[in-house]
């Protein structure tokens, strides 16, 4: 035993080393807590406006999903050539609303409110990205204006209008 131990010390000096470290920085920072807090909530008044009329609108059809990931709905093609930056580009945007399918949880419709924010340059071309990585990954998306109300009938033929659209062309 004392063998081992004098011919691996290097490894032995490094590992207690590292929980010596360990050890005192626990020590020195006590309980120190991290910088977060709970939002008090997930989504806007607005949001939860809209929320409310989406699921009148889908009356439990599809499941709902709130802010979702780019990155969780679509994936770059393992082909695709510096997929690592196209992946970047997607991994920090989100979708406001999802709609899937209850038995598989298939992502059926993306919606995203627009707001006056949606007018600014920078947000129009953030916009363009995201409906053609959508369009491109074969997940439809449903824009939505920000009201003061919105229609859970209105809204059931939109929905309907996007994930059907033969059925609903003259």
């Amino acid at each position: 035993m004392v063998a081992v131990l004098l011919e691996h010390w290097p490894i032995f000096f490094v590992a207690g080393t590292a929980l010596l470290a360990w050890i005192l920085t626990r020590l020195v920072q006590g309980n120190a807590r991290l910088p977060y807090e709970k939002r008090a909530s997930l989504l806007t008044q607005s949001e939860l406006a809209f929320y409310r009329a989406l699921s009148q609108a889908v009356d439990g059809h599809w499941s709902i999903h709130a802010m979702v990931r780019l990155a969780d709905l679509i994936q770059v093609r393992p082909e695709t050539p510096k997929s690592q930056s196209w992946q970047n580009r997607i991994h920090a945007k989100h979708v406001d609303f999802l709609l899937c399918d209850h038995g598989t949880m298939e992502a059926k419709l993306a919606l995203e409110l627009d707001d006056r924010t949606h007018e600014r340059p920078e947000r129009r071309a953030r916009d363009q990205f995201v409906d053609q990585a959508l369009a491109d990954a074969g997940l439809p998306l449903l824009r939505i204006d920000v009201g003061p109300a919105y229609d859970p009938a209105a809204l059931r033929k939109s929905i309907d209008e996007r994930l059907n659209p033969d059925r609903h062309r003259k």
